[in-house]
């Protein structure tokens, strides 16, 4: 998918999100594409739950979140990608560092590991679930953002985040993520995550990105963070079913990529 594909989308979803209502022969001429176009983007917004296609067209979706968007359903999603990529992840971990883990289901399997790592670190969250991990730890500092809590995926977001974000210094972060490619770089579905991963990113010497092959290759609404420019360490931890094309591409522009292994098994 293009950059122009995804400027697409997101302006139709901010029609959607103003009027309730898109029509493809309304959106046609405004976006300068075919209705054979415009069809098709609404037909990927309504997978990504955006909306719900009607005929001639499609209507916000005011129903609740679909399943995919809760915490504890995508936490049961490639559980066993997640927890190799959490062990490669944590042996990057030095003692007395200060890390952030985000409100990602893989980065709670990271907390699950440093809980028992014995390790001495500062760890800074907005993840309730990562906060019930590791609070008990006493080796570990936990610092725990504010702003306004997020039933749907049990962590704090807002400006109120963002801000205390902006006065703090990580030396690593590992951020979850929807999509990643060379093309597009991170993308994402949820504008608030969205603005807390990039203030996160302003402020680290080395961004970790760990995402299970599904989310490699793959590109949602809105792109952000901006991680093909940036000038810090840039690293993408995933597992040995990701695209080797892709991850190759991704390599290209500037992303080390480690591939997490099952125990016991041999280079490929």
């Amino acid at each position: 998918m293009g950059i122009k594909s995804i400027k697409n989308k997101k302006r139709i979803a901010e029609i959607l999100e103003k009027n309730g209502t898109v029509s493809v022969s309304e959106l046609a001429p405004v976006l300068k594409v075919s209705e054979f176009t415009i069809r098709r983007y609404l037909e990927e917004l309504e997978k990504d739950n955006i909306l719900t296609r009607t005929y001639g067209g499609a209507v916000k979706k005011y129903n609740d979140l679909s399943p995919e968007f809760f915490f504890r359903e995508k936490a049961k999603r490639h559980l066993q990608e997640k927890k190799i990529i959490a062990e490669l992840a944590i042996s990057l971990i030095k003692e007395g560092e200060t890390i952030f883990l985000d409100t990602g289901t893989t980065t709670l399997e990271i907390a699950h590991l440093l809980a028992r790592s014995e390790k001495n670190l500062v760890v800074a969250t907005n993840s309730l679930p990562v906060v019930s991990v590791i609070s008990q730890v006493p080796c570990i500092k936990v610092f725990v953002l504010g702003g306004f809590l997020r039933h749907e995926l049990m962590d704090f977001a807002g400006p109120f985040s963002t801000k205390e974000i902006g006065i703090l210094n990580f030396d690593q972060v590992f951020l979850g993520v929807d999509g990643i490619s060379a093309e597009s770089g991170l993308t994402t579905t949820d504008i608030t995550t969205a603005k807390v991963e990039e203030a996160v990113m302003d402020r680290t010497r080395t961004i970790n990105i760990v995402a299970d092959s599904s989310k490699i290759g793959k590109v949602s609404l809105i792109p952000y963070g901006s991680i093909k420019e940036r000038k810090v360490q840039r690293i993408l931890i995933t597992d040995f079913h990701a695209n080797k094309e892709e991850l190759e591409r991704i390599k290209k522009v500037g992303i080390e990529v480690k591939i997490a292994r099952q125990t016991g098994e041999g280079k490929r």
